[in-house]
């Protein structure tokens, strides 16, 4: 192009016009004598080196004016052009500029990116758009297929089928489905029994009744998330199209779109600053930080200190300001979007919690005793059955098909019996009802919970990586400081009672001083701030003082004659306003850095309200305070003020007007901490919790709010508090891998990174988890409330988002969503965490003792009696309906505040502890030591029927009541009672009547006679120990009273006592006693069971008194191989590295 190249402006935009006309395919030609044209109005006088020759003096003038005319006339490319920049370059471009925000940064990675060098008219030129007229509608449509649409698609949220079928995946409730059918096949075509099919239909119902409560609960949080997000409406932004102002739908937004911004938009996608404005945009929902920052072409300051750059983030808002903005990422291309797709990443690596996967691993620790168990009983009787047929015992004289067969398969029902019942099927219901309780018991707590396993995983946590504004502070600065009159006083109202008369001079000064665009509002009895944090700061202060703000602007209204302001400026670093006096002459107000406007002063105010000079010194005094200011980490500003004349006010330089000042005032502003944050984080620490602070503040304002809330101390080690950068440094190669080693020398005595950025904050969250120096590894809790914190939040083992300040992004990443915002909700969050893994375990020692019990009777039963002394509906009562009332009880109770004194769970530690085992060893030892002498001590053998022997005793065991154990067990022995084998041959196998001694059904005979009071007391005696040892399992840390609390937990009560009543209507009320095979009891009798069954409260006190060292822990810890992908997963590569990038 350089020998047919157009020679002057005309010539090139003649050329461009005709090629876009005559050939689309020339586009990419058209783009780029845009793009030369464009950096030639850059340049002006330059344009000789882009192969123009020189113009006259007159065309060059007007050279910038004409190019700008020319650049609206350029046609667009109707959708069908191509552009200099794809998807990937804009988004690249948008990281790149977020991921690099200091000066030093800045300049070796932005700086020198091809993209940033062209400027916002290069940017234009490669996106084919003018900054006077936008873009066409009629490229709407082309620019959203290439750079995609204005949406951050939200996962369909999971249907209620999907929850149910993914509820059945626990592999307890996948063996319990397949028991329950066992059970089914064998009682109603096995055994035939018409109540056969209750045991398996009760299984199955407890199996739906868990899916339901699960899945329903689950569904219903995620629909309670969903509409919380729903509340954001479909905002409207105006946008240039076709050289006019459109408001439009910000989803149709696509990039090159040129948006106008003004003070209150919230912005819906990326862009880059165009033109001149004044835009001062609130980053904090994205980064967190509450500095305003100033948008505009990169400048970088003598100091190193950015003051402006040009892209604007997606959810960020504009403060204050007005001005134009190309847009350059929509959609999932954003900042937003691309962390949203960080957090999808890391949703496909989540497992099951911690607490889940032990119970998984305890589950099939038991169905494997269970079975061995089983086995084992299914064996001994075949054993016994052939040493009867070897030595001729009655009815095992010889094999009888009609019989044997039928007895075998019996013995294998039995060994199902006691594999069914070794199975804890309460469990997962038990789980399932403390955490769906916990979680509704939060929501009062200003705990949302996202995902119910988030609750006991907080149980186990060892570190809380928080941020700082809004969770530990109040999101909102304060004057707190306040030196006048060389005095610091902490409060308006000490400045009130110490100097009175200088009230209305520190009122005026706060206010008149400050821009009438921010202002205080209240909102449901807050005051909230409108403007500028730190100006709202100083009206709140004018507030107190009595002086109300309102009162000092409607007195000196922003259109007052000879008023006359003088903007903030980065260099002088103060703004001034002149306002009339009511004498005719003008005072000037000035506000700035502290040091700056001080050393201007001359003067300052005394505590009568008169001016005082300021000698050398009180110069020392003034600086002393500013110091001791700057060193608690606030920040520190000065107010003055000076009389000069009318004349003076409207024509001096700010230079001369901002000399020769009386100082008013030193005011510390901070973000304060919240009241009750310091005791928060005590108890945090108390409970074996370590905080640390994560924020973007630089390393003194953030030491000094770690000491004010106790996380560091002055005895901590160098260490303790670190910036990003070095962290980053430090814990990364260079190819961005982490560096386990480095992490393991840093994280264990770090309680502060301060000037973080979201890498560093997911870099010491990955860090953490994957450490092993302690033998253990960390469960770690994430706050967040910016987009940026997402990965960080999803990495975490529980995230906690912010429910006032947190982005949609963060929030969708997070597992519970605090509500207002406060660490003390954390810590609430921690102690339900905690109790809810204790209620389990609490249902795990109860339900462990009745399976032990139950298990041990029917395997006893079933090898000596040949048949268990509980009948199948008993068994049902017993093993089911106690279960899921027992959940009920032990699962609702509520936290209390001794649950912070005692460390975390380690996440290797057993489920059942050393107590846990004790307890349930020796309870359910005791229970078998009584049932076992109700079962085998007592009961008289004699032939016939009823209650009590009428005939002849065989054998006299203890108490009048007759037996109720198998005829065979009762009589095997017994000379005389077993009839000989039928033989037509021989006529002493023939009774008097011609008929068999040994009927043909007498070797079926299963039991001792139907219903009877012995195996009712034993049913009885039972239920009610198991009623009385709920009571103990309230406690598994070696309580000694059990009985502490128990009223506050109505449940409880109402459900032992619901139990109990059920039980005497059992074993009372005709029809549904012989249906349970029970009969009624006297009054002796049921004095007797209450007294067995109250047995195990006093037994539990001595039982406190073994030494829990001599049991074992069960119910083991994490899985090896969790461990080791946890490990894998913990080594992040930085996604976007710079090299990328560029």
């Amino acid at each position: 192009m350089a020998d047919d190249g157009p020679r002057n402006m005309d010539e090139a935009m003649t050329l461009i016009e005709k090629l876009q006309k005559k050939n689309h395919t020339l586009s990419e030609m058209c783009a780029s004598l845009q793009w030369k044209l464009a950096v030639a109005q850059t340049k002006k006088g330059a344009v000789g080196s882009m192969g123009f020759p020189s113009i006259t003096r007159g065309r060059a003038k007007n050279l910038p004016n004409k190019l700008s005319e020319g650049m609206d006339r350029v046609p667009s490319s109707g959708g069908t052009g191509v552009y200099k920049y794809d998807r990937q370059d804009m988004s690249n471009m948008v990281r790149l500029s977020f991921d690099n925000t200091t000066a030093e940064d800045i300049k070796k990675e932005v700086l020198t990116d091809n993209r940033f060098k062209e400027g916002p008219e290069g940017l234009m030129a490669g996106l084919k758009v003018s900054q006077a007229t936008g873009i066409s509608d009629k490229e709407q449509a082309d620019r959203m297929e290439k750079f995609g649409e204005n949406v951050i698609p939200m996962e369909p949220q999971t249907s209620i089928f999907s929850l149910m079928w993914g509820a059945l995946q626990d592999p307890t409730l996948i063996f319990l489905c397949f028991a329950s059918f066992v059970s089914l096949f064998i009682g109603v075509f096995v055994e035939q029994d018409p109540m056969g099919w209750l045991e398996g239909t009760a299984i199955l119902t407890a199996v739906v009744v868990v899916v339901l409560v699960g899945s329903v609960n689950d569904y219903q949080k995620e629909s309670q998330f969903r509409a919380l997000n729903a509340k954001k409406d479909d905002m409207t932004v105006t946008v240039l199209r076709d050289g006019q102002k459109n408001n439009i739908s910000c989803h149709k937004v696509v990039v090159g779109d040129i948006v106008l911004l003004s003070t209150g938009d919230i912005v819906s996608c990326d862009c880059y600053t165009v033109g001149r404005n004044d835009l001062m945009i609130n980053e904090k929902m994205l980064t967190g930080e509450t500095v305003m920052k100033k948008k505009g072409p990169y400048e970088l300051s003598s100091s190193g200190h950015v003051v402006y750059s040009p892209i604007i983030f997606s959810g960020t808002f504009v403060q204050e300001g007005e001005g134009k903005a190309i847009v350059i990422a929509v959609g999932t291309s954003t900042y937003a979007g691309t962390m949203q797709k960080k957090m999808d990443e890391a949703e496909e690596g989540n497992h099951r919690s911690i607490l889940q996967q032990k119970l998984d691993d305890m589950t099939e620790v038991i169905t494997q005793g269970g079975a061995g168990f089983a086995i084992l009983t299914v064996g001994v009787l075949c054993v016994r059955m052939y040493l009867a047929f070897q030595a001729g015992l009655c009815c095992k004289e010889e094999w009888d098909h009609h019989v044997h067969w039928s007895e075998v398969l019996s013995y294998l029902i039995s060994g199902v019996t006691i594999f069914v019942v070794a199975v804890p099927e309460g469990l997962p219901l038990a789980v399932t009802i403390a955490l769906a309780f916990s979680v509704k018991k939060m929501l009062k707590d200003q705990n949302l919970v996202r995902h119910l396993s988030a609750c006991e995983t907080m149980g186990g946590a060892t570190t809380i990586c928080s941020d700082k504004t809004g969770t530990l502070t109040t999101s909102r600065m304060t004057v707190v400081k306040i030196w006048i009159a060389g005095q610091a006083h902490n409060s308006a109202a000490e400045v009130l009672k110490a100097v009175p008369k200088v009230k209305t001079q520190l009122a005026e000064a706060s206010v008149i001083n400050t821009l009438f665009k921010t202002f205080l509002k209240i909102e449901k009895g807050i005051t909230a701030y409108c403007g500028n944090d730190t100006e709202c700061a100083l009206l709140l202060l004018a507030d107190e003082l009595g002086d109300g703000y309102n009162a000092i602007r409607k007195r000196r209204p922003d259109d007052e004659a000879g008023r006359r302001c003088i903007s903030f400026s980065s260099d002088r670093k103060r703004m001034s306003t002149v306002v009339p006096a009511p004498d005719g002459s003008s005072i000037v107000y000035t506000k700035g850095a502290a040091e700056i406007v001080a050393d201007l002063c001359v003067e300052m105010v005394n505590a009568d309200g008169t001016s005082v000079p300021i000698d050398a010194a009180m110069r020392r005094t003034v600086e002393g305070a500013i110091s001791d200011f700057a060193d608690a980490g606030l920040r520190t500003l000065c107010l003055a003020r000076r009389a000069v004349s009318a004349k003076d006010g409207a024509n001096l330089s700010p230079v001369e007007l901002e000399t020769g000042l009386t100082l008013v005032c030193l005011v510390g502003i901070e973000d304060p901490l919240r009241k009750e944050v310091p005791q928060a984080i005590k108890d945090c620490q108390r409970a074996g919790i370590v905080v640390r602070m994560v924020t973007g503040d630089n390393l003194q304002t953030a030491r000094a709010i770690a000491r004010k809330c106790g996380i560091v101390t002055p005895d901590d080690p160098p260490g303790a508090v670190m910036d990003g950068k070095t962290f980053r440094d430090l814990v990364q190669d260079e190819n961005g891998e982490l560096k386990q080693d480095a992490i393991d020398r840093i994280w264990p005595q770090l309680r502060v990174l301060a000037r973080s950025t979201p890498l560093d904050k997911h870099l010491l969250v990955s860090g953490i988890q994957a450490s092993m120096i302690t033998g253990v590894a960390q469960t770690v809790a994430v706050t967040g409330d910016g987009t940026n914190d997402a990965p960080a939040l999803k990495k975490a083992d529980v995230g906690f988002s912010m429910g006032i300040q947190g982005t949609d992004v963060a929030k969708n990443a997070s597992d519970v969503i605090i509500m207002d915002d406060n660490f003390v909700s954390i810590v609430c969050a921690v102690k339900w965490g905690r109790c809810v893994y204790d209620n389990i375990c609490k249902f795990l020692q109860f339900q462990l003792t009745v399976n032990i019990t139950a298990c041990a009777l029917a395997c006893v039963g079933a090898a000596i009696l040949t048949e268990s002394p509980l009948n199948a509906i008993q068994m049902l009562w017993v093993n089911l309906i106690m279960d899921s009332f027992a959940s009920l009880a032990l699962a609702t109770e509520d936290p209390t505040d001794t649950l912070l004194s005692r460390k975390p769970y380690p996440r290797d530690q057993a489920v059942l502890s050393q107590v846990m085992v004790r307890n349930m060893i020796l309870h359910s030892s005791w229970q078998l030591v009584v049932l076992s002498f109700l079962i085998f001590g007592v009961g008289d053998v004699c032939q016939g029927s009823g209650n009590v022997c009428s005939g002849t005793v065989y054998v006299d065991y203890y108490g009048p009541l007759r037996s109720g154990r198998p005829g065979a067990y009762d009589f095997a022995g017994v000379a005389g009672v077993c009839p000989p084998v039928f033989n037509a041959s021989d006529p002493s196998t023939i009774g008097a009547d011609g008929l068999p001694l040994r009927a043909a059904e007498f070797c079926r005979e299963a039991g001792g006679g139907g219903t009877n009071q012995h195996y009712t007391m034993v049913f009885n005696v039972f239920v009610l120990m198991q009623v009385f040892n709920e009571i103990n399992a309230r406690k598994i840390h070696n309580e000694v009273n059990v009985f502490e609390g128990i009223m506050k937990n109505t449940f409880f009560i109402v459900i032992v006592i619901g139990t109990f009543l059920v039980q005497v209507l059992l074993i009372e009320v005709p029809g549904i006693n012989t249906a349970f095979g029970c009969t009624h009891l006297t009054q002796d009798q049921w004095i007797a069971c209450l007294l067995l069954g109250l047995s195990v409260l006093p037994l539990n006190v001595l039982f406190n008194m073994v030494p829990p060292s001599l049991f074992p822990m069960a119910g083991g810890g994490l899985p090896p191989d969790d461990d080791e992908e946890e490990e894998e997963e913990a080594k992040p590569r930085v996604a976007g590295s710079k090299s990328k990038d560029q």
